[in-house]
């Protein structure tokens, strides 16, 4: 994997290699880490967003059940694996 340098207060920094040091892993991997939760955290504040919305318009709100329902198992169980 290819890396690379970023420029970072150095009180940042520090507390990179502290939280690094607490988790047992490397800076970089904490950085990975942070940036992906940061991603699924914003990726379910927009799903949230677009429910709140779709809640508050009854006519969209009927499109997504009427198209729901058309989802050949849609509420079908998961596999076992």
């Amino acid at each position: 994997m290819k890396t690379t340098t970023i420029r970072v207060p150095s009180e940042t920094r520090d507390r990179l290699n502290e939280l690094a040091r607490r988790r047992g892993a490397p800076a970089g991997e904490v950085v990975a880490a942070l940036v992906q939760e940061a991603d699924d955290r914003a990726l379910l504040a927009a799903a949230e967003d677009g429910w709140e919305r779709m809640s508050g318009d009854r006519a969209l709100l009927a499109a997504y059940r009427a198209e729901e329902r058309e989802l050949p198992g849609f509420d079908a169980p998961l596999p076992d694996y």
